[in-house]
């Protein structure tokens, strides 16, 4: 068997969770996104949670650590986007300056 570990008949060396690999490239998504927009970096970083979640329940993988880790610092960065988006359209109104 050249060291490869059958079960069930099929090859589980080097299988990759097609989840994990959603929540990885969700959570890359929701950084960029999360940058320039703020609220679509969010939503993707629910679901790149989501998935890695689900990810993790069938069998922990780097992968989906890094697909958790991504979509959390994304939707801090969304939220930071938003929040000083907000502060900065409450300054401006207050300064009498209106876009």
């Amino acid at each position: 068997m050249d060291g490869q570990n059958f079960q069930n008949g099929q090859n589980t060396q080097n299988s990759t969770n097609v989840l994990a690999i959603i929540s990885l490239i969700c959570g890359i998504f929701a950084i960029l996104l999360g940058c320039c927009t703020g609220w679509f970096g969010f939503i993707f970083g629910i679901a790149g949670i989501v998935c890695a979640v689900l990810a993790n329940k069938q069998g922990k993988t780097g992968v989906a650590t890094a697909g958790l880790i991504c979509s959390i610092i994304a939707i801090v960065i969304s939220l930071l986007i938003v929040i000083l988006a907000v502060i900065g359209i409450g300054l401006m109104e207050s300064a009498g300056i209106y876009y």
